[in-house]
């Protein structure tokens, strides 16, 4: 059994020198960057870039926090 860790999908931005964070908590980390992968933020992206300028990071922070209850992986193919 393995833990899911809920992870905040991170964004930081500039304004006028200023720096700027903002994050979205997900619960896991795969779904952090399914969201990010999926097209989900781009057009959030489109606006900061068009308003602020290129200077944009977008990455996912696994917290310490444990989202939901123990997953459990996937059973092995028997190999006989």
């Amino acid at each position: 059994m393995f833990k899911l860790f809920y992870t905040l999908l991170v964004i930081e931005y500039v304004v006028e020198d200023q720096d700027v964070s903002t994050s979205v908590i997900l619960p896991s980390e795969k779904a952090c960057y399914d969201a990010m992968g999926d097209g989900v933020m781009d057009t959030l992206y489109d606006v900061l870039a068009d308003t602020y300028g290129k200077e944009i990071m977008m990455y996912c922070k696994k917290t310490p926090f444990p989202s939901s209850e123990p997953t459990k992986p996937k059973e092995r193919p028997n190999v006989d």
